[in-house]
């Protein structure tokens, strides 16, 4: 019984960590505010985690920040083909639904992984999320388009597009609770992304061949 208690206490903890970790950030957050939220004694929370560093380590696992990159991989893999992604499959079938049901499941994590985790080992994580995503976006752009020499402009404008793509995920995630409100969020944003992408790979041609 007392073990079922202690259980009980830890989990309020990092739910309440987690919490406040997604809307003040790492950084921001004290042992205080997380007591509070939590319903407990601030001295309480030491007798489960000796700092605010491992409550973090404890909302944020290296088995959830895998699974978060392996999901990601999967869906760029879906774009390595010379046409590029199948316009027919929907944003939420395929690697794309899995990542996305994923973002959904696991709506706080995903944010402070990606926006708010300034000071901890994984606060370049979004950086080089947006990083990874551009050198794959080139890699199926060249082929596509092998004539199509990559500019530092069009690399710079792929990796603003993708920046505001991840910037997009974070502000549907803290926006939207309902699943199927995000979903239709989700859809719409991916049009809007992937068509602006498509546009600006387009104008890069058309400037090749105005030359």
């Amino acid at each position: 019984m007392v073990q079922i208690r202690k259980e009980i206490v830890r989990d309020k903890i990092v739910l309440a960590a987690e919490a406040l970790f997604a809307q003040a950030g790492f950084r921001k957050s004290t042992v205080e505010a997380i007591a509070k939220k939590a319903g407990i004694a601030t001295g309480n929370i030491y007798t489960y985690y000796p700092n605010k560093r491992a409550l973090f380590k404890a909302v944020i696992t290296p088995e959830f920040v895998e699974e978060f990159s392996l999901l990601t991989r999967n869906r760029i893999a879906e774009f390595e083909q010379p046409q590029g992604i199948d316009p027919s499959l929907s944003y939420s079938e395929g690697e794309a639904g899995k990542l996305l049901h994923f973002w959904i499941k696991n709506r706080s994590k995903v944010v402070i992984l990606l926006a708010r985790s300034e000071g901890t080992e994984y606060e370049d994580f979004g950086q080089q999320y947006v990083q990874d995503m551009t050198a794959q976006a080139i890699a199926q752009i060249r082929k596509q388009y092998p004539g199509l020499e990559i500019t530092a402009l069009l690399q710079f404008m792929l990796e603003k597009a993708l920046t505001d793509s991840v910037r997009g995920i974070v502000s549907i995630l803290e926006h939207f609770e309902d699943e199927s409100a995000i979903l239709e969020a989700f859809g719409a944003g991916t049009a809007y992304h992937l068509g602006g992408i498509t546009a600006l790979v387009e104008w890069a041609s058309r400037q090749k061949r105005a030359i």
